[in-house]
């Protein structure tokens, strides 16, 4: 007998796991790499530099595969409007990082799909069952918990990382409205020229001198996370995005994980709990029927934000 596709047993399956587990893991450190650097430089340049980075990898691959579709690729102006919601994730990412742990910022950023969820029936057209609902109210409590908000005291961290987590909602809807226009490689080095075009202007109004060390850093910060998405389209090239659904929410695992190697920064017991109940209901989205499909689907396709 033949192991189905999404089988554990499948060594494909398991091969498509193990990418997905790593091509996160990966974007999480290039995450831990943006605090470093939070502190030293602006938003605007260290914005440019992981862009550059970026694209010093992923363009001479795309430009290999596909040629000139990587400028001009199709639905250009739903391509361009996809890439400044994500160049927005980036912008308000690098200034939640600044003022939170690694972990709380990933952990609140992942309101995504509990947003995508609600905004679907107006925005998609695509309408949540009742296991998907029940999924969203447990997942904005879990981020709640991570919060856990002084109504007196407005935290510019964990509005930045909302606000991450809500241009990241949008950009996965828009990526729907694209529905597979252009392989995600060709999408997402075109996201990459477009926001390293629109943040160019700030970087040079604000320009900052950026010493060797911290040059290398931030080509360093864009190669990793070219490398985390070439690891994540490998993923969904091998497996079904419903099947790994589950398991991208190893971003937040590791994010902890960095951000106890990289600034001992240790979640407490409520953050944990908090962090536990986002995973759990985040799951419980994702296996629920054609919306659950749609946010793994599209995660797929953004490969890794």
């Amino acid at each position: 007998m033949t192991s189905a596709p999404d089988d554990p047993a499948n060594s494909s399956f398991a091969i498509a796991i193990a990418l997905l587990v790593a091509g996160l893991a990966t974007a999480s450190l290039s995450g831990a790499f943006l605090k470093l650097m939070a502190a030293e430089l602006n938003v605007a340049v260290m914005t440019f530099g992981r862009y550059a980075g970026y694209l010093v990898v992923l363009l001479p691959i795309a430009l290999w595969r596909y040629g000139r579709q990587v400028v001009f690729p199709p639905a250009a102006p739903t391509q361009f409007l996809r890439a400044t919601m994500i160049l927005a994730a980036t912008l308000s990412f690098v200034i939640s990082v600044r003022y939170l742990p690694l972990a709380n910022a990933v952990a609140i950023l992942y309101i995504y799909p509990f947003l995508v969820a609600l905004l679907s029936p107006w925005i998609l057209a695509e309408r949540a069952g009742p296991a998907a609902w029940l999924g969203v109210v447990c997942g904005f409590i879990g981020i709640l918990i991570v919060m856990r908000p002084d109504l007196g005291v407005i935290n510019v961290g964990t509005v930045a990382a909302i606000a991450t987590g809500g241009f990241y909602a949008f950009h996965i809807m828009v990526t729907r409205k694209l529905a597979n226009a252009a392989p995600a490689l060709v999408s997402n080095t075109y996201m990459a020229l477009v926001a390293i075009a629109l943040i160019t202007p700030f970087a040079w109004a604000w320009w900052q001198p950026v010493s060797l060390n911290q040059a290398a850093v931030l080509f360093v910060m864009g190669a990793i996370n070219a490398v985390s998405h070439l690891l994540i389209i490998g993923a969904f090239a091998r497996a079904s995005a419903p099947a790994l659904a589950p398991f991208s929410y190893t971003e937040i695992v590791a994010a902890v994980g960095w951000g106890l190697l990289f600034f001992a920064d240790i979640p407490d017991a409520v953050t944990f709990a908090g962090i536990a109940v986002i995973i759990a209901s985040g799951v419980m989205v994702s296996q629920s029927g054609n919306l659950g499909r749609l946010i793994a689907r599209r995660r797929g396709a953004s490969a890794g934000g």
